[in-house]
């Protein structure tokens, strides 16, 4: 049995701590979207970040408007290691090691200046790392080091919210300054801008509960992987597994063919790293992307699987299987899903390759045309608002010679066929049930353009009752969630 004469309490030293903890290996943009998971787990709707260039009094300075932290919640969140990362947590939270607000921050910069709102009550706790390095203590001021700081902080002007500020950006802005180094940080003020709308697309796109970034005044864009916009992209069903008792989600999607992409399109799925780099895995915990692209180490990329990315969704009681590390930039499959990962990678590599090179070949070796025609597919599987559906190819090339031979009238109650062939086919009907949210929707421009030709053709049929019309181009689970007021204005201007 252990006495308490056998041990003693081995406190480390603080300067040389702190100096390790700066070198865990954050970027500027990983550091940033660190700190803002803390501003997400704390609930806020808007996120400003402004990052200001000004040589040596550069800073970085971080918004939101979530629920804020009292004195006994701030003190525990500017302790370096303020959760125990065993314990249990809530299913939605983004934190782990409690450890990101102030890595990340060090990372950066050298006084991390936190001021939180809650209950109309404003708290302050500031990080010095000069002050530690200086006198070697875990001392924290209680207030701003100086007038700078207090200016640069602001105010809160929402009932609760919180401001992180980081000074001194000793790891960003470097000595001696130059026209050169200013432009190389405002480039990283661009890579951030993409990072955020890249790891954070889920919570930029969402209809309900959704969250507003902004950096320097501008509010962030999220990039999806996936192309869902284009009804060009094939999305395969959902794959579920249970791994150490934590469900895990997979699903393949293979973007579109570059011929049916635009120029402004094709570089905008080409992500913020460029095709070759964005193929392959994309790993997300509660909605947060990981993991943006690459083979975790099973394939090597190729330009034929430019095309394949596969989405993966684990939970946070998974994060030591997983491997997650304190930045949230990387991830180890667990040795029993990589079997599973590296079936499903080489089924999508395969597809994508058919993809990839079904154009490029088109005529060469003597093939027929009817054999053409066989290639290609008839039916997209695509996401909509009420879950999976399936879509006819309109751009098949036999549809298309077709349309060719018919007149407008005629091209009109051909769609109008279409849409009544994807509506009550069993495959939409029955295979993929889901829930409608309740709210509305708007029209997109594809709807706009089918309510203009359904209107058109039952103008005669319905002798010009627009209340008809509408209710029979609402009666169609592709427009059940239009507003019917919206939909009755656009028709009545187009009429």
């Amino acid at each position: 049995m252990t006495k308490i004469e056998d041990t003693e309490i081995s406190i480390p030293s603080a300067a040389p701590l702190i100096g390790s903890l700066r070198s865990i290996g954050y970027d500027l943009e990983t550091a940033i979207a660190d700190i803002v998971d803390n501003s997400i787990d704390a609930g806020c709707k808007n996120i400003d970040i402004t990052m200001n260039w000004d040589e040596d009094g550069s800073f970085i300075r971080i918004v939101d408007d979530g629920s804020g932290m009292d004195r006994e919640s701030l003190t525990a969140a500017m302790k370096l290691g303020s959760k125990n990362p065993e314990s249990n947590r809530n299913k939605s939270e983004l934190g782990r090691f409690g450890m990101g607000l102030k890595t990340a921050s060090f990372s950066l910069g050298k006084r991390l200046t936190v001021l939180t709102k809650k209950s109309q009550t404003i708290n302050i706790r500031c990080w010095d790392l000069d002050y530690i390095a200086k006198e070697n203590k875990w001392e924290i001021f209680l207030f701003p080091r100086d007038e700078v700081s207090i200016e640069r902080l602001g105010d809160i002007e929402t009932e609760s919210g919180t401001v992180v500020l980081i000074e001194q950006l000793d790891r960003v802005v470097k000595e001696p300054f130059s026209t050169a180094k200013q432009k190389s940080f405002f480039n990283k003020i661009g890579k951030v801008r993409s990072h955020l709308g890249m790891i954070f697309h889920r919570y930029l796109s969402r209809i309900d509960k959704k969250i507003y970034i902004s950096l320097n005044g501008n509010l962030v864009e999220g990039w999806d992987p996936f192309f869902n916009k284009s009804f060009a992209t094939l999305i395969r069903p959902v794959d579920q597994y249970m791994i150490y008792d934590s469900p895990v989600s997979v699903r393949i999607s293979i973007l579109p063919h570059f011929s049916k992409l635009t120029e402004q399109e094709y570089e905008q799925a080409g992500g913020p790293k460029g095709w070759s780099a964005q193929q392959g895995f994309y790993i997300y915990r509660n909605k947060r992307m990981l993991i943006s692209g690459g083979w975790l180490g099973l394939f090597n990329r190729e330009d034929s699987a430019n095309l394949a990315r596969i989405e993966i969704d684990i939970q946070n009681d998974a994060d030591f299987e997983w491997n997650i590390d304190i930045k949230k930039s990387k991830a180890t499959p667990p040795s029993e899903m990589k079997a599973i990962l590296e079936k499903i990678g080489a089924e999508a590599r395969r597809l994508s390759h058919e993809v990839y090179y079904r154009r490029t070949v088109t005529g060469v070796g003597g093939r027929s045309k009817l054999q053409l025609y066989q290639d290609e597919y008839l039916w997209e599987q695509v996401s909509k608002n009420s879950g999976i559906h399936f879509r006819i190819n309109k751009k098949h090339t036999l549809l298309r010679e077709i349309r060719k031979e018919l007149d407008e009238v005629l091209n009109n109650k051909l769609d109008y066929y279409f849409l009544l062939l994807e509506e009550y086919s069993p495959g939409n009907l029955y295979a993929y049930p889901t829930k409608a949210e309740e709210k509305y929707i708007e029209l997109d421009k594809e709807q706009q353009q089918s309510v203009l030709q359904i209107t058109q053709l039952l103008k005669d049929t319905t002798e010009n009752n627009q209340d008809i019309i509408i209710q029979h181009i609402l009666s169609f689970e592709t427009f059940s969630r239009i507003d019917p007021k919206e939909l009755k204005k656009f028709i009545v201007e187009n009429w």
